[in-house]
């Protein structure tokens, strides 16, 4: 019996499985309920961060609506609709009415009993602090997954369950299945694994297991354990990671401490990525597979896609954080890098130092403002291993203001 056959099996097995509640968890037994929410947001940015050319500006729009129906006391949906652009991209605003960027975000069922819920369809799904998997809302498309995901609270634990399916490669198509062109199960991208998060005094501790089959890398397996929280106003984050299968060996280490009085805090953290030497296949270099590295790794973006954007040296990021928090829910927030690779490129490792201050405003109830200014030092290395600064040894900078609308 085929994989697949066992995968989708399992899922409907868990489907029926379900202990379902009688309470009204989604809808009424009258009839359907429904619930609408949406987004409007809009992003100006001001970007010099390449050498050798002029500084670009855009603006960014999304918007989105989505409906919740609740069909009955253990059944529901959720449909979201989006549109993604930058203003201008229509070359004719006279004849070009086709939306190129328009698109099914989420939609999925939703099977519900008291503790535990199974969701089937194209959804948004983030793991922990998405330092693995994670929803990329920062980018203007975001990011949703194709596939199951059952979660279930037990005890104190929660545990989750997912596959996704990344990357279909056989012939399915609308006008039906031909034999001869179907490639087979193993031509196929999945991801699979597990999340498991155990409450402690002011924070949790968390599992988390990918298996990445022929979508991001060729295979690969990683297993990821964090400890989090506040005790009294000190802070703590702390992260490891191994990741293993088809020629690698790698691993990712993360420490944060620091103080929080309520109305400021700072904190210092080290993030350590393995890399290869130079000439190697990068099989010690560690993959952030689909991780939201925009929060981690510079609000610049030069460390999106690791190991490729380092050429496969790894990262070591010595990062110093700080948040004011003003009346009204005004915050400031103040992160300085200092960037190395974790291996050697031409006897150097330095690439460079970036600052991102970046303000934080809730006008309404509904309604915030963010705003932010970044610059980048880089070192000789840079000049190598990033593609922006291929024509210089030049301070970059770049910034950005966003006002964003969203209601439930």
């Amino acid at each position: 019996m085929s994989r697949r056959i066992l995968l989708r099996g399992a899922a409907i097995c868990l489907a029926l499985a379900l202990p379902l509640g009688t309470g009204a968890l989604y809808g009424q037994d009258d009839g359907p309920t429904f619930k609408f929410n949406g987004q409007v947001r809009l992003r100006g940015e001001l970007d010099g961060r390449t050498t050798g050319i002029g500084t670009d500006e855009a603006v960014l729009s999304r918007v989105r609506a989505g409906v919740n129906v609740g069909l009955i006391d253990w059944l529901g949906a959720y449909v979201q609709i989006q549109d993604v652009r930058a203003w201008g991209e229509s070359f004719n605003t006279l004849t070009d009415a086709s939306a190129d960027n328009f698109d099914l975000h989420q939609g999925y069922l939703d099977l519900l009993s008291d503790d535990m819920y199974l969701r089937l369809g194209r959804q948004i799904y983030a793991i922990a602090d998405q330092r693995l998997i994670g929803s990329v809302e920062w980018s203007n498309p975001g990011r949703s997954f194709d596939g199951v995901l059952g979660s279930g609270l037990f005890g104190d634990v929660t545990a989750q369950l997912y596959w996704m399916n990344l990357v279909e490669r056989d012939s399915i198509l609308v006008i039906g299945l031909d034999p001869q062109l179907n490639e087979g199960l193993d031509a196929d991208g999945w991801l699979v694994g597990g999340f498991a998060s155990y409450p402690m005094q002011g924070g949790a501790l968390e599992l988390t297991a990918v298996h990445d089959r022929k979508a991001i890398t060729r295979e690969s397996y990683t297993v990821n354990l964090r400890a989090h929280g506040k005790a009294d106003n000190i802070i703590y984050d702390g992260a490891g990671a191994y990741q293993f299968g088809d020629n690698r060996s790698a691993f990712f280490l993360s420490g944060k401490a620091g103080w929080d009085t309520g109305v400021w805090s700072l904190a210092a953290q080290v993030d350590y990525l393995s890399g290869d030497e130079e000439g190697s296949d990068w099989k010690n270099a560690f993959n952030t597979l689909y991780a939201t590295n925009h929060k981690f790794y510079g609000y610049m973006d030069y460390f999106l896609l690791l190991p490729a954007q380092t050429d496969g040296a790894g990262l070591v990021d010595f990062i110093a954080r700080g948040l004011y928090r003003l009346p009204k829910q005004w915050q400031l927030m103040l992160d300085l890098h200092y960037f190395q690779t974790a291996k050697q490129r031409d006897g150097m490792r330095g690439l460079g130092f970036e600052a991102d201050l970046v303000t934080r405003k809730p006008i309404v109830k509904y309604a915030s403002l963010l705003a932010g200014f970044s610059i980048f030092v880089p070192q000789d290395l840079a000049t190598q291993v990033i593609r922006a600064f291929e024509d210089g040894k030049e301070t970059t900078y770049w910034g950005f203001v966003q006002f964003n609308v969203v209601w439930n």
